[in-house]
């Protein structure tokens, strides 16, 4: 149970922190950093997944 519930804590962390990066990104210049908004975004579509 509570191994479950910190697993569920840990990947709701990583969406809200991965999504705040992309946001972040997508404000910047998208040009430099293409790879890194690829990788963030990545994480962010992972971690949703497990969550749902």
């Amino acid at each position: 149970m509570i191994p479950s519930l910190l697993i569920t804590v840990a990947l709701i962390i990583i969406v809200i922190r991965s999504g705040y990066v992309v946001i972040n990104m997508i404000n910047k210049s998208l040009s430099r950093n293409t790879l890194d908004l690829l990788y963030h975004l990545s994480i962010f579509i992972v971690a949703l997944s497990f969550l749902l």
